[in-house]
């Protein structure tokens, strides 16, 4: 017998599905949101990225 996936998985593929279709019905797939974030950082030395890199964690003590 197979058991259903819990409700906060199943919450959150509804989730994921629904930004899917937006994405589709809008027309802002991660490639458009590439192109403008190479738009918006022209001309420049820094990586081109959608969005900002996130270090998960806080920061470790220094013994010394």
């Amino acid at each position: 017998m197979a058991q259903s996936a819990s409700k906060a998985v199943e919450s959150l593929r509804q989730e994921q599905r629904q930004q899917r279709e937006d994405e589709k019905a809008n027309g802002n797939s991660a490639e458009k949101q590439l192109d403008k974030a190479l738009k918006d950082t022209f001309p420049a030395s820094d990586p081109v990225a959608p969005q900002s890199p996130v270090k998960p964690g806080a920061p470790k003590d220094r013994q010394g």
